[in-house]
């Protein structure tokens, strides 16, 4: 589990002298999301269809393209992994996997996010935000705050004074983290799901997003939808 520090330097006194010591890292927003799926062509097949992306094999499965941009990757399971959709986090100083409160799962890489509130304005079908839903809302503040370098207002989760995420009680999807794809039309694309052999799970008026929905594929992983062309 990545809690080590980060790779920039920050001065600190000591004994009258200026010394340096590595900052803690911060993440900034999404790499991308990873749908860990038993059948990565039926998948890839799914989405580009739900959502228009474009499927390019990779050795492992599929990276998906809205554009130049990068938005999602798809593989089978490894060493006994969950399948679902998985949080690539971006920002911190090795790549690995966090398990927090409530089971909740997310990957951590290097480098810099291609998704978040620095990031160009979310096109259709590139991810647009993210939530956490859980039960212990204290234990997950701490646990996802501190290592990911995250300030806590209300019922969001900030980098500077930019919301990055947000956390609920609901569980539209289960406990864990969901990511929340831009479209032009939340009835409209999510009324597709049901004709590609998805469904529909939820639909909600949601405090950041407005009219949101929420889908599953038909292995039952789930992603929401949001009208949206900004990060939250």
């Amino acid at each position: 589990m990545p809690t080590g520090l980060g790779d920039q330097d920050g001065l600190v006194p000591s004994r009258g002298k200026e010394s340096t010591v590595p900052a803690r890292p911060v993440v900034r927003g999404l790499r991308r999301a990873d749908l860990i799926s038993q059948d990565p062509i039926a998948s890839a097949v799914f989405y580009r269809a739900l959502l228009d992306w474009t499927p390019a094999p990779t050795g492992a499965g599929f990276d998906c393209w809205v554009g130049n941009r990068r938005c999602a990757a798809m593989r089978t399971p490894r060493g006994g992994e969950r399948p679902g959709w998985r949080l690539v986090f971006a920002g911190m100083t090795q790549d690995g996997s966090l398990t927090g409160p409530d089971d909740a799962v997310a990957l951590v890489v290097k480098g810099r996010a291609q998704h978040g509130p620095w990031a160009p304005g979310p096109r259709p079908g590139e991810p647009c935000w993210v939530e956490l839903s859980t039960q212990a809302l204290e234990r997950a503040d701490t646990f996802w705050a501190d290592i990911l370098g995250w300030s806590v207002l209300a019922d969001q989760y900030l980098v500077g004074e930019r919301p990055l995420a947000s956390r609920t009680t609901r569980q539209p999807a289960g406990w864990g983290w969901l990511c929340y794809f831009a479209v032009k039309d939340v009835e409209a694309i999510s009324s597709r799901a049901p004709k590609l052999g998805g469904k529909t799970i939820d639909r909600s008026d949601h405090p950041v997003l407005g009219t949101t929905a929420v889908v599953a594929d038909p292995t039952g992983a789930a992603i929401g939808l949001a009208a949206v062309d900004t990060w939250g």
